[in-house]
């Protein structure tokens, strides 16, 4: 009896051929959405110049200039920067501390030909990491994605009361309270804030 003591080992592959149709995975990275998006909304490798006005530098175009009541004073928006983190993540997590950017932003304070221009400290800007994490008070936490309703005015009606039809109507601005009217079964309009209280409308 004879045995043959070829390994596996002993074979070489010369050719390796891929018939596949694709030359990268279909599955994108999970963490795509997120970091892509983070990175438009803070441009960081853009010059200041050259911004898009998306995420946080169309928020800052959209509440600049703010002028004074008669005109006479504007407080103008001249672009933002960020710095260096204080510490490093592995610092952060042991000593309980948000990972972030120290946002600085330049404004100037003009009066007819006069300006004074001033870089100030805003706040800090939280870093997202590799994987879309961020690390908040020395713990990893994530952004979960939400659907955001569309501004504008919503109308229902409700048929839950019997027979008798309860019309409702709903107000959603792009910024601030969602603002709900309704009338009750005895005919009273009614008014509420943000899912809070309801006010009577009608006297």
């Amino acid at each position: 009896m004879t045995t043959n003591n070829t390994n596996i080992a002993d074979f070489e592959i010369r050719d390796y051929r891929s018939f596949a149709s694709r030359d990268e995975s279909l599955l994108p990275g999970l963490s795509d959405l997120q970091t892509r998006s983070y990175d438009d909304f803070l441009q960081l490798t853009v010059p200041v110049s050259r911004r898009k006005n998306q995420g946080l530098e169309a928020l800052f175009n959209d509440v600049f200039p703010i002028e004074s009541h008669d005109k006479t004073l504007a407080l103008e928006y001249g672009g933002y920067r960020l710095g260096r983190p204080r510490y490093t993540p592995s610092e952060c997590r042991e000593l309980r501390y948000s990972y972030s950017y120290p946002l600085r932003v330049k404004m100037a304070l003009r009066q007819g030909d006069q300006s004074i221009e001033e870089e100030i400290f805003l706040g800090e800007v939280p870093v997202m990491m590799g994987g879309g994490e961020f690390i908040i008070n020395g713990s990893e936490r994530v952004v979960v994605a939400q659907l955001h309703r569309s501004p504008g005015i919503d109308f229902a009606l409700d048929r839950a009361s019997g027979d008798k039809k309860l019309h409702t109507a709903r107000i959603i601005p792009e910024r601030g309270s969602w603002v709900d009217f309704m009338v009750s079964g005895k005919g009273a309009l009614q008014v509420r804030i943000d899912q809070q209280g309801k006010l009577i409308g009608t006297h």
